[in-house]
Protein backbone atom coordinates (compact mmCIF):
# COMPACT_ATOMS: atom_id res chain seq x y z
CA UNK A 1 0.00 0.00 0.00
CA UNK A 2 1.07 3.15 -0.73
CA UNK A 3 0.09 4.82 2.51
CA UNK A 4 2.76 2.64 4.37
CA UNK A 5 6.01 3.94 5.21
CA UNK A 6 7.98 0.82 2.63
CA UNK A 7 5.26 1.85 -0.21
CA UNK A 8 5.83 5.62 -0.37
CA UNK A 9 9.76 4.60 0.00
CA UNK A 10 8.88 1.98 -3.40
CA UNK A 11 6.91 4.97 -5.15
CA UNK A 12 10.14 7.55 -4.29
CA UNK A 13 12.35 5.18 -5.51
CA UNK A 14 10.48 4.01 -9.05
CA UNK A 15 9.72 8.03 -9.81
CA UNK A 16 13.68 8.77 -9.04
CA UNK A 17 14.81 5.66 -11.28
CA UNK A 18 11.84 6.27 -14.00
CA UNK A 19 13.47 10.33 -13.81
CA UNK A 20 17.10 8.79 -14.13
CA UNK A 21 16.05 6.76 -17.13
CA UNK A 22 14.58 9.73 -19.05
CA UNK A 23 16.77 11.80 -18.22
CA UNK A 24 19.50 9.45 -19.48
CA UNK A 25 17.34 8.40 -23.17
CA UNK A 26 17.01 12.70 -23.60
CA UNK A 27 20.86 13.27 -23.28
CA UNK A 28 21.66 10.08 -25.92
CA UNK A 29 18.85 11.63 -27.79
CA UNK A 30 19.87 15.05 -27.62
CA UNK A 31 23.42 14.07 -28.12
CA UNK A 32 22.82 11.85 -30.86
CA UNK A 33 21.00 14.94 -32.92
CA UNK A 34 23.70 17.15 -31.53
CA UNK A 35 26.23 15.01 -33.58
CA UNK A 36 23.79 14.69 -37.00
CA UNK A 37 23.16 18.07 -37.03
CA UNK A 38 25.70 19.33 -39.17
CA UNK A 39 24.84 16.34 -41.82
CA UNK A 40 20.94 16.57 -40.91
CA UNK A 41 19.94 18.42 -44.20
CA UNK A 42 22.11 15.49 -46.24
CA UNK A 43 20.48 12.83 -44.47
CA UNK A 44 16.84 14.07 -45.11
CA UNK A 45 17.73 14.54 -48.66
CA UNK A 46 18.65 11.13 -48.86
CA UNK A 47 15.77 9.67 -47.36
CA UNK A 48 13.56 11.49 -49.59
CA UNK A 49 15.49 10.11 -52.93
CA UNK A 50 15.38 6.37 -51.68
CA UNK A 51 11.73 6.69 -51.27
CA UNK A 52 11.04 8.79 -54.17
CA UNK A 53 12.65 5.85 -56.16
CA UNK A 54 12.47 2.62 -54.32
CA UNK A 55 9.56 1.80 -57.28
CA UNK A 56 12.75 2.35 -59.62
CA UNK A 57 15.01 0.12 -57.73
CA UNK A 58 12.64 -2.74 -57.23
CA UNK A 59 11.84 -2.58 -61.18
CA UNK A 60 15.47 -2.57 -61.62
CA UNK A 61 16.19 -5.37 -59.37
CA UNK A 62 13.69 -7.81 -60.82
CA UNK A 63 14.08 -7.04 -64.01
CA UNK A 64 17.83 -7.40 -64.68
CA UNK A 65 18.42 -10.06 -61.46
CA UNK A 66 20.41 -7.72 -59.65
CA UNK A 67 21.21 -7.72 -55.97
CA UNK A 68 20.40 -5.09 -53.97
CA UNK A 69 23.92 -3.84 -53.49
CA UNK A 70 24.23 -3.95 -57.26
CA UNK A 71 20.70 -2.45 -58.11
CA UNK A 72 21.61 0.44 -55.56
CA UNK A 73 25.16 1.86 -56.55
CA UNK A 74 23.93 1.47 -60.60
CA UNK A 75 20.28 3.63 -59.48
CA UNK A 76 22.96 5.77 -57.35
CA UNK A 77 25.10 5.92 -60.45
CA UNK A 78 22.39 7.10 -63.08
CA UNK A 79 21.14 9.47 -60.35
CA UNK A 80 24.61 11.07 -60.52
CA UNK A 81 24.82 11.34 -64.07
CA UNK A 82 21.39 13.14 -64.48
CA UNK A 83 22.49 15.34 -62.04
CA UNK A 84 25.22 16.18 -62.84
CA UNK A 85 25.28 15.95 -66.72
CA UNK A 86 22.35 19.39 -66.92
CA UNK A 87 25.15 21.22 -64.55
CA UNK A 88 27.86 20.57 -67.19
CA UNK A 89 25.75 21.26 -69.82
CA UNK A 90 24.49 24.56 -68.61
CA UNK A 91 27.65 25.70 -66.91
CA UNK A 92 29.44 25.37 -70.28
CA UNK A 93 26.77 26.77 -72.35
CA UNK A 94 27.09 29.86 -70.08
CA UNK A 95 30.68 30.17 -70.30
CA UNK A 96 30.73 29.86 -73.85
CA UNK A 97 27.72 32.76 -74.22
CA UNK A 98 29.68 34.31 -72.02
CA UNK A 99 33.05 34.16 -74.02
CA UNK A 100 31.16 35.07 -77.27
CA UNK A 101 29.96 38.39 -75.96
CA UNK A 102 33.31 39.14 -74.63
CA UNK A 103 34.74 38.38 -77.94
CA UNK A 104 32.24 40.51 -79.89
CA UNK A 105 32.58 43.56 -77.13
CA UNK A 106 36.38 43.73 -77.64
CA UNK A 107 35.79 44.14 -81.81
CA UNK A 108 33.29 46.66 -81.18
CA UNK A 109 30.17 44.45 -82.07
CA UNK A 110 26.37 45.17 -81.40
CA UNK A 111 26.07 42.90 -78.11
CA UNK A 112 22.83 44.70 -77.65
CA UNK A 113 20.27 44.51 -80.23
CA UNK A 114 19.19 48.22 -81.55
CA UNK A 115 15.63 48.67 -79.59
CA UNK A 116 12.57 48.40 -81.65
CA UNK A 117 10.59 52.23 -82.24
CA UNK A 118 7.32 50.81 -80.52
CA UNK A 119 9.26 51.30 -76.88
CA UNK A 120 9.31 55.26 -77.56
CA UNK A 121 5.26 54.63 -76.90
CA UNK A 122 5.39 53.08 -73.54
CA UNK A 123 3.84 55.63 -71.44
CA UNK A 124 6.27 57.89 -68.92
CA UNK A 125 9.29 55.40 -68.89
CA UNK A 126 9.16 54.88 -72.99
CA UNK A 127 11.27 57.66 -74.60
CA UNK A 128 14.28 56.76 -71.68
CA UNK A 129 13.95 53.35 -71.70
CA UNK A 130 14.72 53.88 -75.61
CA UNK A 131 17.48 56.47 -74.83
CA UNK A 132 19.07 53.69 -72.72
CA UNK A 133 18.47 50.72 -74.77
CA UNK A 134 20.26 52.93 -77.45
CA UNK A 135 23.09 54.03 -75.96
CA UNK A 136 23.38 50.22 -74.43
CA UNK A 137 23.46 48.84 -78.32
CA UNK A 138 25.92 51.86 -79.83
CA UNK A 139 28.36 51.93 -77.08
CA UNK A 140 28.10 49.41 -73.93
CA UNK A 141 31.44 49.89 -73.07
CA UNK A 142 30.96 53.48 -72.10
CA UNK A 143 28.02 52.13 -70.55
CA UNK A 144 29.54 49.31 -68.67
CA UNK A 145 32.33 51.95 -67.68
CA UNK A 146 29.99 54.33 -66.22
CA UNK A 147 28.39 51.73 -63.69
CA UNK A 148 31.41 49.72 -62.82
CA UNK A 149 30.37 49.70 -58.75
CA UNK A 150 26.81 48.38 -59.85
CA UNK A 151 28.55 45.53 -62.24
CA UNK A 152 30.71 44.49 -59.26
CA UNK A 153 27.95 44.72 -57.06
CA UNK A 154 26.01 42.55 -59.34
CA UNK A 155 28.74 40.45 -59.84
CA UNK A 156 28.90 39.70 -56.62
CA UNK A 157 25.52 38.72 -55.70
CA UNK A 158 25.66 36.58 -58.99
CA UNK A 159 29.10 34.77 -57.55
CA UNK A 160 27.61 34.27 -54.58
CA UNK A 161 24.54 32.63 -56.40
CA UNK A 162 27.04 30.74 -57.99
CA UNK A 163 28.72 29.65 -55.02
CA UNK A 164 25.28 28.20 -53.22
CA UNK A 165 24.00 26.38 -56.13
CA UNK A 166 27.82 24.54 -56.16
CA UNK A 167 27.41 23.53 -53.06
CA UNK A 168 23.66 22.37 -53.37
CA UNK A 169 24.65 20.40 -56.48
CA UNK A 170 27.74 18.99 -53.64
CA UNK A 171 25.13 18.23 -51.48
CA UNK A 172 22.94 16.66 -53.64
CA UNK A 173 25.45 14.50 -55.00
CA UNK A 174 26.33 13.28 -51.40
CA UNK A 175 22.82 12.75 -50.57
CA UNK A 176 22.65 10.53 -53.65
CA UNK A 177 25.49 8.15 -52.81
CA UNK A 178 23.61 7.66 -48.87
CA UNK A 179 20.56 7.18 -50.99
CA UNK A 180 22.20 3.99 -52.52
CA UNK A 181 23.69 2.98 -49.62
CA UNK A 182 20.00 2.87 -47.89
CA UNK A 183 18.78 1.27 -51.18
CA UNK A 184 20.77 -1.03 -50.62
CA UNK A 185 19.45 -1.98 -47.27
CA UNK A 186 16.24 -1.33 -47.99
CA UNK A 187 13.98 -4.19 -46.38
CA UNK A 188 15.36 -3.85 -43.11
CA UNK A 189 15.22 -0.35 -42.57
CA UNK A 190 11.71 -0.33 -43.72
CA UNK A 191 11.09 -3.36 -41.28
CA UNK A 192 12.35 -1.81 -38.61
CA UNK A 193 10.94 2.04 -39.44
CA UNK A 194 7.24 -0.08 -39.35
CA UNK A 195 8.55 -2.01 -36.00
CA UNK A 196 9.30 1.64 -34.81
CA UNK A 197 5.73 3.35 -36.06
CA UNK A 198 3.48 0.17 -34.89
CA UNK A 199 5.44 0.66 -31.57
CA UNK A 200 4.73 4.62 -31.51
CA UNK A 201 0.79 3.84 -32.34
CA UNK A 202 0.23 -0.03 -33.68
CA UNK A 203 -1.25 -0.08 -36.95
CA UNK A 204 -2.25 4.07 -37.16
CA UNK A 205 1.67 4.38 -37.14
CA UNK A 206 2.01 1.79 -39.69
CA UNK A 207 -0.65 3.33 -41.95
CA UNK A 208 1.27 6.83 -41.31
CA UNK A 209 4.72 4.95 -42.75
CA UNK A 210 2.49 4.01 -45.93
CA UNK A 211 1.15 7.25 -46.19
CA UNK A 212 4.56 9.69 -45.90
CA UNK A 213 6.11 7.17 -48.53
CA UNK A 214 3.13 7.42 -50.86
CA UNK A 215 3.40 11.59 -50.65
CA UNK A 216 6.89 11.71 -50.66
CA UNK A 217 6.92 10.12 -54.41
CA UNK A 218 3.64 11.33 -55.37
CA UNK A 219 5.46 15.02 -54.98
CA UNK A 220 8.75 14.04 -56.33
CA UNK A 221 7.08 12.72 -59.44
CA UNK A 222 3.96 15.59 -59.77
CA UNK A 223 6.95 18.88 -58.90
CA UNK A 224 10.40 17.59 -59.18
CA UNK A 225 9.11 15.48 -62.63
CA UNK A 226 6.88 17.62 -63.92
CA UNK A 227 8.91 20.29 -63.46
CA UNK A 228 12.12 18.81 -65.44
CA UNK A 229 10.03 17.74 -68.03
CA UNK A 230 8.97 21.14 -68.45
CA UNK A 231 12.01 22.93 -68.19
CA UNK A 232 13.75 20.11 -70.64
CA UNK A 233 10.89 20.88 -73.31
CA UNK A 234 11.17 24.65 -72.99
CA UNK A 235 15.13 24.00 -73.34
CA UNK A 236 14.80 22.14 -76.67
CA UNK A 237 12.59 24.91 -77.73
CA UNK A 238 15.38 27.48 -76.43
CA UNK A 239 18.17 26.10 -78.12
CA UNK A 240 16.14 25.22 -81.54
CA UNK A 241 15.23 29.00 -82.06
CA UNK A 242 18.32 30.27 -81.10
CA UNK A 243 17.75 32.25 -77.87
CA UNK A 244 20.53 33.81 -76.16
CA UNK A 245 21.49 32.35 -72.96
CA UNK A 246 18.83 29.16 -73.31
CA UNK A 247 21.06 27.28 -70.40
CA UNK A 248 20.80 29.83 -67.85
CA UNK A 249 16.71 30.45 -69.07
CA UNK A 250 16.30 26.91 -68.64
CA UNK A 251 17.72 26.48 -65.33
CA UNK A 252 15.88 29.29 -63.66
CA UNK A 253 12.76 27.94 -65.39
CA UNK A 254 13.57 25.15 -63.60
CA UNK A 255 13.87 26.00 -60.36
CA UNK A 256 10.86 28.60 -60.21
CA UNK A 257 8.60 25.34 -61.59
CA UNK A 258 10.06 23.99 -58.77
CA UNK A 259 9.23 26.26 -56.59
CA UNK A 260 5.80 26.68 -57.45
CA UNK A 261 6.08 29.73 -59.35
CA UNK A 262 5.88 28.53 -62.58
CA UNK A 263 8.20 29.43 -65.84
CA UNK A 264 5.58 31.89 -67.13
CA UNK A 265 7.39 34.54 -65.06
CA UNK A 266 10.48 34.30 -67.52
CA UNK A 267 9.50 32.85 -70.51
CA UNK A 268 6.41 35.44 -71.38
CA UNK A 269 9.27 38.11 -71.63
CA UNK A 270 11.44 35.70 -73.62
CA UNK A 271 8.33 35.59 -76.16
CA UNK A 272 7.64 39.07 -76.41
CA UNK A 273 11.66 39.85 -76.96
CA UNK A 274 11.14 37.00 -79.46
CA UNK A 275 8.79 39.35 -81.81
CA UNK A 276 11.15 41.95 -81.71
CA UNK A 277 14.57 40.73 -82.00
CA UNK A 278 13.10 37.39 -85.12
CA UNK A 279 11.31 36.69 -88.03
CA UNK A 280 7.74 36.76 -87.57
CA UNK A 281 7.97 32.91 -88.95
CA UNK A 282 9.90 32.18 -86.13
CA UNK A 283 8.93 34.02 -83.39
CA UNK A 284 4.94 32.31 -84.46
CA UNK A 285 6.71 28.69 -84.48
CA UNK A 286 8.19 29.50 -81.52
CA UNK A 287 5.52 30.85 -79.92
CA UNK A 288 3.14 28.23 -80.65
CA UNK A 289 5.59 25.72 -79.14
CA UNK A 290 5.76 27.34 -75.74
CA UNK A 291 2.37 28.16 -74.68
CA UNK A 292 0.76 24.88 -74.52
CA UNK A 293 4.10 23.85 -72.39
CA UNK A 294 3.60 26.52 -69.93
CA UNK A 295 0.16 25.44 -68.81
CA UNK A 296 1.51 21.92 -68.99
CA UNK A 297 2.10 21.72 -65.53
CA UNK A 298 -1.19 22.72 -64.39
CA UNK A 299 -2.81 19.51 -66.18
CA UNK A 300 0.02 16.79 -65.00
CA UNK A 301 0.98 18.03 -61.56
CA UNK A 302 -2.71 17.40 -59.98
CA UNK A 303 -3.08 13.80 -61.81
CA UNK A 304 0.67 12.81 -60.44
CA UNK A 305 0.20 14.20 -57.11
CA UNK A 306 -3.40 12.87 -55.97
CA UNK A 307 -3.06 8.91 -57.64
CA UNK A 308 -3.11 6.69 -54.92
CA UNK A 309 -3.32 8.86 -52.02
CA UNK A 310 -6.48 9.67 -50.03
CA UNK A 311 -5.88 12.68 -49.19
CA UNK A 312 -7.37 15.69 -50.73
CA UNK A 313 -5.02 17.61 -53.68
CA UNK A 314 -5.94 20.90 -51.93
CA UNK A 315 -4.31 19.56 -48.67
CA UNK A 316 -1.12 18.25 -50.63
CA UNK A 317 -1.05 21.14 -52.65
CA UNK A 318 -0.99 23.84 -49.84
CA UNK A 319 1.47 21.69 -47.76
CA UNK A 320 3.64 22.09 -51.21
CA UNK A 321 3.48 25.26 -51.18
CA UNK A 322 3.36 26.53 -47.88
CA UNK A 323 6.47 23.94 -47.07
CA UNK A 324 8.61 25.88 -49.69
CA UNK A 325 7.59 29.13 -48.04
CA UNK A 326 8.72 27.73 -44.51
CA UNK A 327 11.57 25.58 -45.55
CA UNK A 328 12.80 25.64 -48.85
CA UNK A 329 12.93 22.37 -50.79
CA UNK A 330 13.34 20.30 -48.19
CA UNK A 331 10.08 21.84 -47.54
CA UNK A 332 8.37 21.17 -50.39
CA UNK A 333 8.71 17.54 -49.36
CA UNK A 334 8.08 17.90 -45.67
CA UNK A 335 5.04 19.81 -45.92
CA UNK A 336 2.88 17.38 -47.48
CA UNK A 337 3.70 14.89 -45.52
CA UNK A 338 3.31 17.02 -41.93
CA UNK A 339 -0.15 18.08 -43.48
CA UNK A 340 -1.12 14.54 -45.09
CA UNK A 341 -0.73 13.13 -41.48
CA UNK A 342 -2.23 15.56 -39.61
CA UNK A 343 -5.10 15.32 -42.24
CA UNK A 344 -5.33 11.56 -41.45
CA UNK A 345 -5.08 12.00 -37.80
CA UNK A 346 -8.09 14.62 -37.88
CA UNK A 347 -10.26 12.77 -39.91
CA UNK A 348 -9.64 9.53 -37.84
CA UNK A 349 -10.55 12.00 -34.74
CA UNK A 350 -13.90 13.27 -36.27
CA UNK A 351 -14.40 10.03 -37.56
CA UNK A 352 -14.27 7.77 -34.32
CA UNK A 353 -17.44 7.56 -32.10
CA UNK A 354 -17.98 9.05 -28.79
CA UNK A 355 -17.89 6.76 -25.91
CA UNK A 356 -21.77 5.38 -25.14
CA UNK A 357 -23.20 6.16 -21.75
CA UNK A 358 -24.43 3.41 -19.85
CA UNK A 359 -28.07 3.29 -19.52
Amino acid sequence: MIDTEKGKADVSRFAVDLAVRIALIASVVYVSLLLLRPVAALMLWAIILAVAVYPLFVVLRQRLHLRNGLAATLLSLLLLVLLLAPVVVLSASAIESLDAYARMLLRGGHVVPLPPESIRELPVIGARLHDFWLNASNDLRSLLGAHVGQIASVGRWVGQIAAGVFLEVLQFAGAIMVAGVLLAYSEKLADTVRGLAGRIANARGRHFVEITGSTIRNVSQGVIGVAILQSALLGIGLLVAGVPFAGAITFVCLVLAIVQVGPNIIMIPVIIWAWTAMPAMTAGIFTVYTAPLLLLDNVLRPILMARGLQTPMAVILAGVVCGTLAGGLIGLFVGPVVLAVFYDLVTAWIAAEPPREES
